[in-house]
Order: structure tokens, then C-alpha cells, then sequence
């Protein structure tokens, strides 16, 4: 009997945490736009929003890998295997920079017009 009162507590104490405790970075539900993705990374202190960046532009590339056909030729060739993805992120930023017309595109698009425009194959 002395088992339930501690599961109980155990239990109960898990179920106490709200949401708002594991809360992460997350793109504004309304706005999945290339210019609210580049807010959110830009700031290099903020260590959540580089942390949903990273994800976010890994989580791009690999839905490009697996919606590839296996015989087709890629058309995103990452040539250096020493760039980090901090780099990779900085030249993003620049290139949405300079290129303002698709601030207001889906920041997955943009992310792969980036990827294969800066990461061509030979």
C-alpha cells in the first residue's frame, strides 16, 4: 500500500509540468514565411532559434533526399564536408539579404532555391 501514495506523488508531479516548460523556438503558426524563418535564426545569441534552424534546414535537405528519385541526378551538391552549418546559416542569411523578392515565399522554398542555387552539382 505504501507504493501507490509514491506513484500517486510521481504521477502527479509529472502531469504538474505545463507545456510552457519544454517550450521551444517554433516558425509563428500564421507566418511560415522566409522572412519570419529569418528572424528567427538571425540573432546568433539565441541558442533556441539557431537550435529550430539547423533542424529546420536538415529536416529540408533530407525530405529533398528521400523525395529524389534514386536515378535522378541531384541537383544540391554539398562539396565541402568542413562547412559547418553555422556557415551554412550565415550564407543564408546574405543570400536572403540580397535577395528580398522571396521574403515572402515559404521558407522551405526558399531554403531549397538557396540550396541548389549555392550548392550546385558539377
Amino acid at each position: 500500500m505504501k507504493t501507490l501514495p509514491a506513484t500517486f506523488l510521481l504521477i502527479a508531479s509529472i502531469l504538474s509540468f505545463t507545456p510552457g516548460a519544454f517550450a521551444q523556438k517554433d516558425l509563428p503558426a500564421d507566418d511560415a514565411s522566409t522572412a519570419a524563418f529569418v528572424e528567427l535564426c538571425k540573432n546568433p545569441n539565441d541558442e533556441q532559434g539557431r537550435s529550430f534552424c539547423f533542424g529546420f534546414g536538415e529536416g529540408v535537405y533530407q525530405q529533398y533526399l528521400a523525395s529524389r528519385a534514386p536515378n535522378a541526378q541531384p541537383s544540391i551538391c554539398f562539396a565541402s564536408k568542413t562547412e559547418t552549418r553555422n556557415q551554412v546559416l550565415q550564407k543564408f542569411l546574405v543570400w536572403t539579404n540580397a535577395n528580398p523578392q522571396f521574403s515572402k515565399e515559404k521558407a522551405a522554398k526558399s531554403l531549397m532555391r538557396f540550396f541548389t542555387q549555392s550548392y550546385p552539382c558539377k
